[in-house]
């Protein structure tokens, strides 16, 4: 609308200028010409010169465009998607087809009719709070080894007829660190070339205009790069790529004077990279066998140091919880402290650490806090530590 000598936009519940996630549905579908003006919303998070300063996240989604491959089903209407366009979203993910499920997770999706679990929304939140948490750290430890990486399997895929513009390398980078990070959130145990692998089969846009990487092409072009970049002998990587719930633990396990020096520093690191849940969950057990070690680097005693006290009180503590509406408290204090045995190591310490949390108004998932602990307590039972006074 004219409002003197400029034009004002008006709001409405469908404009985007607002908006903190905008979903572009069957945009292969859109003209060339429309498809253009959706470049600076996704890159720049700009619309007709406007900034949208509450714009997080911009996701879209599209049948696959005509292709030469046989298997792939023609789609009446799908164009392939501009090359510079799809080159800025930062992953590009196939959703997966009913028959590649698995039986388990077919007959579920018949069951729930599609719905999502109940509390997908809090897991969800928790994972991602988590996963941005860690990002800075896993970026900066996988930092060297991506730039190994990624222009080793740029070259391979430049060779296969699939070169990565270097936007989309520098993106790749971004997205090993990424998928590092939502791993160790997650709790997900796997090889060390996981977050590099996983990544790059989610990073190639090619296929949104109609000329995807085969998947043994795409495969060859990892395992040359890993190869060449010598990153399967890097055992710091090895600690970084692994769930850190684990691998915080196992060097520790062998005991602490058995652990070189650049083991302590994985040791050191993987415990600095845990979330603050599984830190106060995992610290009392983990302290006296592994920070008390004359060899332990200072960095490593400190954090430990810092959480320790807090799941080692015995001083009183209150938590007060609001009498209306949906304290998360509540059930927390209710359910799942009132089972816990204080006369134990276990109840004390998920007591504390857990009222720790609570009092500083940070929400968690009680079994995140549960599992931490008693994985700190298998991996330390494994090396020999079997008693609570010796642990």
């Amino acid at each position: 609308m004219p409002q003197g000598d400029r034009l004002v936009y008006l709001q409405t519940p469908a404009t985007i200028w607002d908006a903190e996630a905008v979903f572009f549905d069957e945009i292969s579908r859109c003209r060339p010409e429309l498809q253009n003006k959706l470049f600076p919303i996704v890159h720049e998070r700009i619309v007709q010169g406007v900034p949208l300063d509450k714009l997080r996240y911009r996701w879209a989604a599209m049948n696959p465009p005509p292709s030469d491959e046989a298997s792939t089903p023609a789609y009446a209407g799908s164009e392939p998607l501009d090359i510079a366009l799809a080159d800025r979203f930062a992953f590009v993910l196939e959703v997966p087809a009913f028959g590649d499920l698995s039986a388990a997770d077919q007959a579920q999706v018949v069951r729930s009719a599609g719905a999502p679990d109940p509390d997908v929304r809090d897991r969800l939140a928790i994972a991602v709070r988590d996963a941005v948490a860690r990002l800075a750290t896993t970026g900066d430890t996988l930092a060297t080894h991506v730039a190994e990486y990624v222009p080793l399997v740029a070259q391979k895929l430049a060779a296969a007829g699939h070169p990565l513009s270097t936007r989309r390398a520098v993106q790749l980078g971004r997205n090993i660190a990424a998928v590092a990070a939502a791993m160790h959130a997650l709790g997900a145990v796997g090889k060390t070339d996981a977050p590099f692998w996983t990544a790059l089969r989610h990073s190639i846009p090619d296929a949104a205009w109609g000329h995807p990487v085969p998947g043994a092409q795409l495969l060859a072009a990892h395992k040359a790069a890993w190869s060449l970049a010598r990153l399967e002998d890097q055992p710091e990587l090895k600690g970084c790529c692994r769930s850190a719930t684990h691998q915080a633990h196992r060097p520790r396990a062998r005991g602490p004077h058995g652990v070189s020096a650049r083991g302590r520093k994985v040791v050191a690191d993987s415990f600095a990279e845990l979330s603050r849940v599984e830190r106060l969950a995992t610290a009392r057990r983990s302290w006296p066998a592994s920070a008390r070690a004359p060899t332990s680097p200072p960095a490593a005693s400190s954090s430990w140091r810092r959480p320790t006290p807090r799941s080692a009180s015995t001083a009183r503590a209150s938590v007060i919880v609001s009498n209306g509406g949906n304290d998360w408290r509540r059930d927390l204090l209710s359910s799942h402290l009132a089972t816990l045995d204080r006369g134990t190591l276990r109840g004390r310490v998920l007591t504390n650490a857990a009222i720790a949390l609570m009092r500083e108004q940070e929400q968690f998932a009680f079994h995140s806090l549960a599992t931490a602990y008693d994985t700190a307590v298998a991996c330390l039972t494994a090396g020999g530590t079997t008693t609570e006074e010796s642990a």
